[in-house]
C-alpha cells in the first residue's frame, strides 16, 4: 500500500493521530508477512506494561521464580513438611513406648528372681521333685530340683548362714546339661512360674 494513500483520510472524520495509527498497524502487518521481524532486533512494544501501583516489578530470575512457585504451592509444601514431622514424631513415641514397656517388663523380672527364696519358689512353682539341705558350717545349702519334663529339669541354689534368723540367697539356676541361667530374663524365659506375684 502506498503510504501517501494511507496519508491522506478517506473520510473527513479521521483525525490525524488515527491516521498515524493505522498507517504502524499496517506497516507491522506487512513486516511480520515479510519476515523482516525476526531479522530485526525487538522493538518495544506499543503497550504499556501493567503496573500495581507501590509494587516494583521483580526482575526475572530463577530465584525469583522458585520462590514464586513455593508462594503459589505454599499451602501443599506445609502439609508435607507437617506430615513428614508427624511421622517423626509419631515413630519416636513408638519406640520410646516400646523401649519404656521392655524395660517395665524387665524390672518385673529382675524383682521377681531377686525376691526368689525356697519358700517362694514352693509357693510359685509347687512342690520340687528333690530338694536336698546341706549343712557347711557356717553355711547351710539348698539345693531344688524342678522336673519339669522326662529331658527337661531345673536345679535351683540357695545359701544362708548356719544363725536361725538368717535368709536364704539364691545363688543360681541350672539346666540338666549344667547351663547356668544368668539374667532374669533367661531365668523367667525357662521357668515362668518365676514371674508369678506369689
Amino acid at each position: 500500500m502506498d503510504r501517501t494513500k494511507l496519508a491522506e483520510p478517506s473520510s473527513g472524520n479521521l483525525t490525524s493521530a488515527a491516521v498515524a495509527e493505522r498507517q504502524a498497524e499496517a506497516r507491522e502487518i506487512a513486516e511480520s508477512i515479510a519476515g523482516s521481524r525476526a531479522a530485526d532486533p525487538a522493538k518495544a512494544s506499543r503497550y504499556s506494561p501493567v503496573t500495581v501501583p507501590g509494587r516494583a516489578a521483580p526482575a526475572s530470575s530463577p530465584v525469583n521464580d522458585f520462590r514464586d512457585f513455593l508462594n503459589q504451592t505454599k499451602r501443599v509444601w506445609l502439609m508435607v513438611v507437617g506430615a513428614i514431622v508427624g511421622f517423626i514424631v509419631l515413630v519416636t513415641l513408638a519406640q520410646r513406648g516400646f523401649e519404656w514397656i521392655g524395660k517395665k517388663q524387665e524390672r518385673r523380672h529382675e524383682q521377681a528372681v531377686a525376691s526368689v527364696t525356697p519358700e517362694h519358689l514352693l509357693a510359685r512353682c509347687g512342690q520340687p521333685a528333690e530338694d536336698t539341705t546341706r549343712n557347711l558350717y557356717p553355711i547351710l545349702m539348698r539345693t531344688m530340683v524342678y522336673q519339669i519334663s522326662r529331658n527337661e529339669a531345673y536345679t535351683f541354689g540357695f545359701s544362708r548362714t548356719a544363725e536361725e534368723q538368717s535368709d536364704w540367697v539364691f545363688l543360681s539356676m541350672k539346666d540338666a546339661s549344667g547351663k547356668s541361667y544368668e539374667t532374669a530374663e533367661e531365668k523367667v524365659a525357662a521357668m515362668s512360674c518365676l514371674n508369678s506375684r506369689k
